[in-house]
């Protein structure tokens, strides 16, 4: 059997294999360099280093070679930590080297090189490549800007953040680092890495950069899953406003339309009145509200397939919740969304063809607001003689 094919059968074990084989073929699609970087600390690189050399054989096995980076906290340990780390992936026939360079711009040239070759580039941040833990994440910077890295993944032997002793699945940095800062709940590695990944996040690294903390044991989910395993820390989306479709700009809005609900509107969809739009500045999110005698009718709810993971859903969801208060919406029974709906909304009724949710509804009105959702003429082609829906799109009526 193809050694990836095990891998996605095992991802099947996780979560849906078609929603593995989706991120496998968009991380495939990209430069090699640019998949990831893995941060591999002291502790996690002595007691879990089963793990994480098993983590590595499944990406090598899907032909992705991130970069590997030892030495960001405890820089004495780097070098014998990648010797032997370089040592075990070897013995388990994956191809890694140790990397070493005078300046950043020649790492990332050495590391660009390995990655294209199917070599996991090992790099070991030690006492000479930063004597400070600012000077060694400016490095690690530097290298993720000239890699043009869209990921970040720290291996942390707790997994996630907690807060309330429950994992914390997503921060915004924008609006959330000041209270997970100085949070309790943190140990004082994980401040260092949230601080630290603000900096990468804002200032070291121009392009758009997620980081994750998770498990050495979930790496495959937190990379494979649109649920992910652990925290995702990343700068938060910036959320237009518009008052009509005259506002906005149609063609990438039907564009991601069409991209998320697997076909285009209907012809009139365009033409009719909206209240207001909620779009993410690179039409990569798009919420559409209607005004009804009952509250705002949430239409349409979108995010482009590639960016769900990235927490922009919740980004949009907040910008529409603050200035609506009062909101209703509908979905399929089987959009895969629906649990995440259902966290939302106050209440939901279920019926065989649709779900209708709502939220600050009052109770006399709920009653009006379902038949309101129910009458709602359809926006999109019948689903038998079109495309399928792309997975897990984060609609309100797939």
């Amino acid at each position: 059997m193809d050694p990836a094919d095990v891998v996605l059968r095992f991802l099947e074990s996780v979560g849906r294999r078609s929603e593995a084989e989706f991120y496998v073929n968009l991380f495939r699609a990209e430069p090699k360099e640019q998949f990831a970087a893995i941060a591999v600390d002291a502790d996690v690189a002595g007691a879990a280093s089963e793990a994480v050399v098993l983590a590595l054989r499944f990406l090598a096995a899907l032909s992705l070679t991130p970069v590997v980076l030892l030495g960001h906290l405890e820089p004495q340990e780097a070098r014998p930590q990648a010797g032997r780390l370089h040592q075990r992936l070897t013995g388990a026939g994956v191809a890694a080297r140790l990397v070493t360079a005078p300046d950043v711009s020649a790492l990332a040239e050495q590391c660009a090189s390995c990655t294209q070759a199917g070599v996991l580039p090992i790099v070991a941040l030690g006492p000479a490549e930063g004597a400070t833990l600012e000077e060694r994440f400016e490095e690690i910077g530097g290298l993720l800007a000239a890699l043009k890295t869209r990921k970040l993944v720290f291996l942390h032997r707790p997994g996630g953040l907690r807060r309330d002793g429950a994992l914390l699945p997503l921060v915004n940095l924008s609006t959330g680092f000041t209270g997970l800062e100085r949070s309790e709940e943190l140990s004082p590695k994980e401040r260092v890495m949230v601080v630290q990944s603000r900096r990468l996040i804002f200032d070291l690294v121009a392009h758009r950069l997620t980081v994750s903390i998770t498990s050495p044991l979930n790496v495959q989910r937190e990379l494979f899953t649109v649920k992910g395993a652990g925290t995702l820390l990343r700068r938060g989306a910036v959320i237009e406003r518009k008052r009509s479709f005259a506002e906005a700009d149609l063609p990438r809005l039907k564009a991601l339309l069409s991209s998320s609900f697997g076909r285009a509107p209907l012809d009139g969809f365009f033409g009719r009145a909206v209240d207001r739009l909620y779009l993410e500045e690179a039409y990569r999110g798009a919420a559409i509200l209607e005004a009804t005698p009952h509250g705002a009718y949430l239409t349409k709810f979108a995010v482009e397939r590639e960016a769900q993971g990235e927490g922009i859903a919740r980004d949009l969801w907040d910008a529409l919740a603050a200035e609506h208060p009062v909101v209703f919406w509908r979905a399929r029974p089987e959009n895969p969304i629906n649990e995440w709906y259902g966290k939302l909304a106050d209440g939901l009724h279920r019926l065989p063809n649709w779900v209708v949710f709502w939220k600050g509804v009052a109770v006399d009105q709920v009653p009006n607001a379902i038949a309101f959702a129910l009458g709602r003429p359809a926006d999109l082609p019948d689903t038998e003689s079109a495309a399928a829906p792309t997975l897990a799109s984060s609609t309100a009526e797939p």
